[in-house]
């Protein structure tokens, strides 16, 4: 090592990197290095509060029913309602089309010759019905 026999002040500064020495550098590196790493925390809990919180949001949009409204199609209410279509139809008195039968709660009522919010009432009570707890056998 050419620099351990340097002993002069001259030697000594022609070692050093941009004006730090090797103590310096090594001291700045762990500085830098625990800085990034809080920084690195900081942007991790910040990722888990936000996360937290888009759950929490998500959870209570899916605890609530959305009303039931004109542009939605019977196979819709029921995946929200978490009823089965067949149970709609059924309650409306309308036969599904096969494979998929996206008409609107609108568009049905039309074909039907009745007003919207009897329909959507129909939906409804239909909703309530097959969401009430039904009573168990005895065991």
């Amino acid at each position: 090592m050419p620099w351990a026999r340097c002993r002069s002040t001259s030697c000594k500064a022609a070692n050093r990197l941009d004006g730090f020495g090797y103590i310096e550098f090594v001291g700045t590196a762990w500085r830098r290095a625990v800085l990034v790493g809080i920084a690195f925390l900081l942007a991790i809990a910040t990722t888990f509060v936000f996360a937290y919180r888009a759950g929490r949001q998500a959870r209570r949009l899916r605890a609530e029913s959305e009303p039931i409204r004109a542009w939605m199609s019977v196979p819709f209410i029921a995946h929200s309602h978490h009823v089965p279509a067949s149970v709609l139809f059924e309650a409306i008195g309308v036969a599904p089309m096969k494979p998929r039968d996206r008409r609107s709660v609108r568009h049905l009522a039309r074909e039907l010759n009745r007003p919207v919010p009897e329909l959507i009432a129909q939906l409804q009570r239909a909703i309530d019905q097959a969401k009430r707890p039904r009573d168990r056998p005895p065991r």
